[in-house]
């Protein structure tokens, strides 16, 4: 059943990603982005002294494991509308190991990819980061011309941010142009590990709904975006 009452729509708020995906119904979701807390690579490297010393911050947030990440990933598959798509980012060591190949095509499809430039080096034993992986998956069935509006993405995205906001905190622009691409006005996307709440600054600007929690957010400046409609969320209802 639909819970009435523990989430708010266009509001940061704590709670756990699986519970809130569960609380909504089947073909609800136009859109979900997903950036998962995994932190093995964190702790299996130890690059210098750009360990945990370094990314503290990052360590001390809560992580999840394959298989709660997985368990998301299908959650997100019953939510979305036919032919909706999922923003999942991913680190290239995930990439490397095929962590996303886990989830059958059949069930989501990955259709495309993009590697972001933040112009800041990151960690590496080799080569040294400078970005993510958005891998964009799509939820049957599969089309392309009818379900993505802007053809100019590039599928190299560069884009500095500023991680004073959050260690996770993604390129704002990059979120507002797949949201535009993907969703018209009044549809809804969702992110259950919204860290800075990043999508959902895009999603209110571009005047799309937006619902949202993070397992470690403790409230603070974004509560002022409270609107004033702002209510228990009853999608589907």
């Amino acid at each position: 059943m639909l819970d009435r009452t523990s989430y708010v729509l266009n509001l940061a708020q704590q709670g756990d990603a699986l519970v809130l995906l569960r609380s909504l119904p089947d073909g609800s979701v136009a859109l979900g982005f997903f950036d998962p807390q995994f932190r093995e690579l964190l702790e299996r490297q130890r690059y210098g002294n750009e360990g945990v010393s370094r990314q503290s911050e990052r360590a001390r947030l809560p992580a999840m494991t394959p298989d709660y990440i997985d368990a998301v990933i299908h959650e997100f598959a019953r939510v979305l509308k036919p032919s909706g798509y999922l923003m999942r980012w991913t680190d290239k060591f995930c990439l490397c190991e095929g962590r996303h190949l886990s989830i059958p095509s059949e069930v989501l499809k990955v259709v495309d990819l993009i590697a972001t430039d933040i112009q800041r080096f990151g960690m590496g034993y080799r080569t040294r980061c400078r970005g993510d992986f958005l891998i964009v998956l799509q939820k049957p069935p599969i089309k392309a011309r009818a379900t993505w509006t802007d053809h100019s993405i590039p599928d190299r995205w560069v884009e500095q941010v500023d991680r004073k906001l959050h260690p996770h905190v993604k390129p704002i622009e990059l979120i507002k142009r797949l949201i535009t691409a993907t969703t018209q006005p009044g549809d809804l996307v969702v992110d259950p590990a919204a860290g800075s709440f990043g999508a959902m600054h895009a999603a209110l600007a571009l005047e799309r709904q937006f619902l949202g929690v993070d397992i470690a957010y403790a409230g603070g400046a974004d509560l002022a975006l409270r609107r004033s409609n702002c209510a228990p969320h009853q999608i589907g209802r």
